[in-house]
């Protein structure tokens, strides 16, 4: 695992897994989400708290359970194509279609490995919608978050990137932890990799990217 992985282990795992799981969890699967991006906030992140205070023993004991629950939630709600052509950014106009699809699916994957494995942590935080919320901007939507982590910590201040589809579904393609994005830091992280190495290499490392990887020491702090 590269630096820049480290980093987002300590610190996006810290602040934007568990706000985005609230976000996210428990969005039921439907053929067209028509809500706003606040409304998706607010309703769902209420929803969460009760999946994690009513299944955590189940969840506890079963990785694979948290890991297929956030694939069928989180990801359906994630522009996960235009967040790794964002990424990728020249290297995708480079790749085949096979290696788009490898890459957004390896990226994929071990987001739903890193998530997976600290969302027990991190149940009892609360997030709040700010007031004076951004104008909507075409087709973009920024929804700014306060996330109380809880142990004393000052909040975090977590903005969400939605962006509106061609079926008029709003979808988060960013997000960053006091002005620190997920999409640009992965994208200079990544492309320094595929310089040093090759795009497939990146692709292959990602499928089997795991908190084992880690160096020894770096964990997230309990709550």
């Amino acid at each position: 695992m590269n630096r820049f992985e480290c980093m987002f282990r300590n610190t996006f795992c810290h602040a934007v897994v568990m706000p985005t799981l609230l976000l996210l969890l428990a969005l039921p699967a439907l053929a067209v989400d028509d809500r706003a991006p606040e409304q998706i906030i607010q309703e769902t992140s209420a929803q969460v708290l009760t999946v994690l205070n009513e299944e955590y023993e189940q969840l506890s004991n079963d990785p694979d359970l948290i890991r297929e629950l956030i694939d069928t939630t989180l990801v359906p709600v994630v522009d996960l194509d235009s967040m790794g052509k964002l990424i990728l950014g020249k290297h995708w106009k480079l790749a085949g279609e096979e290696q788009r699809a490898a890459f957004v699916l390896g990226f994929k994957d071990m987001l739903i490995r890193i998530f997976g494995k600290t969302l027990l942590d991190y149940g009892k935080a609360e997030l709040t919608v700010l007031p004076n919320q951004p104008e909507q901007q075409g087709k973009y939507r920024i929804v700014q978050t306060e996330l109380d982590i809880g142990a004393g910590q000052p909040p975090l201040q977590v903005a969400y990137v939605f962006r509106r589809n061609k079926q008029k579904e709003w979808k988060i393609f960013d997000f960053s932890v006091d002005g620190l994005s997920l999409v640009k830091n992965f994208r200079t992280s990544f492309s320094q990799e595929i310089q040093e190495t090759s795009l497939q290499a990146l692709i292959d490392r990602l499928e089997t990217t795991d908190e084992s990887d880690l160096p020894e020491g770096v964990r997230i702090p309990a709550e």
